[in-house]
């Protein structure tokens, strides 16, 4: 793991560089989403959860949008935030699925619980959709445990259906 962190870069997201992640996210949900959600519903969750309207307002409500960086290329991006509840929610964790650096996943969520644990937060939790095994098992590889299971409405006749997964810190 010690080469791994020596190669990689956390990078908050800006006006300059927030141009990065609409193109990653598309190659990122098309393998990822299409067997599971098809492409009308990414083609619909796509622009409403990247444009950089969306990303740049979520900065101001105090989500922390990181690229992660391997030299200038991009290899995945994270988006969390701690909540009033004190937990900090993990709303996207993605890895280009081009690059498939053996460990960057974890490095990733790693980087996310120490950010976590210097806010003093006492959990972090995320939405995963319920037919994404290979999501699912990473997390519970990582000691995620499943606390709950939600349909959520998002608009133009889609739902997303997700289980809550959360690590006690």
């Amino acid at each position: 793991m010690t080469q791994l962190s020596e190669t990689m870069q956390f990078v908050p997201v800006d006006k300059h560089n927030i141009h990065l992640i609409l193109p990653l996210a598309k190659r990122v949900w098309d393998n990822t989403y299409l067997s599971i959600i098809g492409q009308e519903q990414i083609d619909y969750m796509l622009p409403m959860m990247y444009s950089d309207e969306r990303i740049l307002g979520e900065i101001a409500e105090g989500y922390d949008w990181i690229l992660v960086m391997q030299n200038e290329n991009l290899v995945g991006y994270l988006d969390f935030k701690l909540e009033t509840d004190n937990r900090v929610f993990l709303s996207k964790i993605y890895t280009d699925v081009d690059q498939q650096i053996k460990g960057l996943g974890h490095f990733m969520f790693q980087y996310v619980l120490d950010c976590a644990k210097r806010e003093g937060a006492k959990a972090v939790y995320l939405t995963v959709n319920k037919n994404n095994q290979r999501a699912i098992d990473f997390y519970e590889r990582n000691g995620m445990k499943c606390i709950e299971s939600k349909t959520f409405d998002i608009g133009g006749g889609y739902v997303m259906d997700d289980y809550i997964y959360q690590i006690e810190l």
